[in-house]
């Protein structure tokens, strides 16, 4: 009988000790489900709102391009009515060349037309005055050249050149912008960093600068703010290795605002994502602080 008991007893624990693992499994699954469908969400509004900037750009290159079109036709017309100012109303109205005093209507018995025959000139009487142009005139008199005087020529004064201002390349612009976060200028840094990204979007360093520039808002203490362009990072460069550091500050500026369950939820998704990274070191220890 106590050996019955006994077993019963075993049995009873081995059940419960089944379900709280049970339990302890479907809490985990039901976390990483939750962090994905979030994920699954914020890549959504991502694309949403480069969907829309997509419209945005295409709705202004049809008004560009219907700007050229009108701005074409006022030329064209512009032209047209040049064209039209140039030509005389004569030439417009289709009259012969007879209407302009030209002689085409002669006949055979008119004077001045005879067919194969040229027109016979008439005499014209002669006076006796002296003609002054019947004499051909000598050649003109030699008139002595004219002394050239040479002048000495005056050297120009040298121009001066303004010294080309120095632009700076991908990287130069990436460490100036870092230089002002490390020297403390953050609201310098994030302008930097802004720049930096308008400028070169599609560059390797785009990552960092994104990461960086939400550390000027997590070192002004604008957790908010922080936590949007840490999650810019995460959302737009999951596999990056700031990636992991990005999640790391997630869980930290949502634990500075009071809300531990979102800072666990970020911190066990560093865990699990980047287990072997420097950051999730760093997020162990604060799981363990959280009690996560």
């Amino acid at each position: 009988m106590q050996y019955l008991k006994l077993a019963l007893l075993v049995m009873a624990c081995t059940l419960m000790v089944g379900c709280v693992a049970a339990k302890q499994e479907a809490a985990v699954a039901k976390a990483s489900t939750e962090w994905r469908v979030q994920s699954l969400e914020e890549s959504f509004l991502n694309f949403r709102e480069q969907q829309r900037s997509q419209v945005d750009k295409s709705v202004e290159d049809a008004k560009a391009v219907e700007k050229r079109l009108a701005a074409l036709e006022a030329a064209v017309e512009a032209l047209k009515s040049d064209r039209s100012d140039a030509t005389t109303p004569d030439d417009m109205s289709g009259k012969k060349p007879a209407d302009k005093g030209w002689v085409t209507d002669l006949k055979p018995d008119d004077d001045g037309w005879v067919e194969g025959k040229k027109p016979v000139e008439k005499k014209v009487a002669e006076s006796g005055e002296a003609k002054p142009w019947d004499k051909v005139p000598g050649p003109p008199a030699t008139i002595p050249e004219p002394k050239v005087i040479k002048r000495e020529k005056v050297a120009a004064p040298a121009k001066k050149i303004a010294p080309r201002k120095k632009t700076l390349g991908v990287q130069g612009m990436y460490d100036a912008a870092y230089a002002k976060y490390d020297g403390g200028d953050f609201e310098g840094a994030r302008g930097a960093f802004d720049e930096f990204l308008k400028k070169y979007p599609k560059d390797g360093l785009v990552p960092n600068a994104l990461y960086w520039k939400g550390e000027t808002y997590y070192s002004q203490k604008n957790f908010t703010q922080a936590i949007l362009t840490f999650k810019e990072v995460t959302g737009r460069f999951p596999k990056h290795a700031k990636a992991a550091a990005a999640l790391l500050k997630i869980g930290m500026s949502y634990d500075r605002v009071g809300d531990p369950d979102n800072a666990i939820f970020y911190l066990r998704a560093l865990v699990e994502d980047f287990p072997g990274s420097a950051p999730a070191v760093v997020g162990r220890k604060e799981l363990s602080r959280l009690g996560g």
